[in-house]
């Protein structure tokens, strides 16, 4: 009976220190953020500029060429008003921008200002705008119109672009 006491002992002894070898090989988990550092979010300024362009008078050149992103939703507005124009088969913007049918109607017209960016964690992001123009143009270009913005080739394009009320 002592030999088999003596043993069992030997066992949980052993037990317990194996386990105080797994909690020690365990790594810490990471937390964000700990209560001594603040979170700073960096909100990117957008330009409060009214922008307004019309089919007959359109340039290929960005407003704002500095930021790739403004830069592809102005690219995306100016191919909506006239999709027939160069840069506008080079880029990669949603089918539905080019678009000839006779009962769409397509804004020769149009004005925005940005109003917000979200970054989203999929890689994109949304640049939320406010527009109006001369056109129905399937609702997305009047009041509040989102363009939703990925990478490709280094360069920003626009993906989708949706109205919300």
């Amino acid at each position: 009976m002592g030999k088999k006491l003596f043993v069992i002992i030997v066992m949980l002894f052993l037990f317990g220190w194996s386990l105080t070898l797994l909690n020690k090989n365990k790594p810490e988990p990471v937390t964000a953020q700990t209560e001594d550092t603040p979170v700073v979010q960096v909100e990117e300024v957008l330009p409060e500029t009214v922008y307004s362009f019309n089919a007959q008078d359109i340039s290929e050149e960005c407003s704002e060429d500095v930021n790739g992103m403004l830069c592809a939703v102005e690219k995306a507005v100016k191919c909506t008003l006239k999709p027939e124009m160069e840069m506008c088969a080079k880029l990669d913007l949603p089918p539905f921008i080019f678009m000839k049918d006779p009962t769409v109607e397509r804004p020769t017209e149009m004005n925005y200002k940005f109003i917000n960016k979200i970054v989203l964690p999929n890689g994109t992001t949304e640049i939320h705008t406010e527009s109006s123009c001369n056109g129905g143009w399937f609702g997305l270009c009047q009041g509040t119109i989102i363009y939703v913005l990925g990478q490709s080739g280094g360069k920003w394009n626009v993906r989708d672009i949706y109205a919300i009320e």
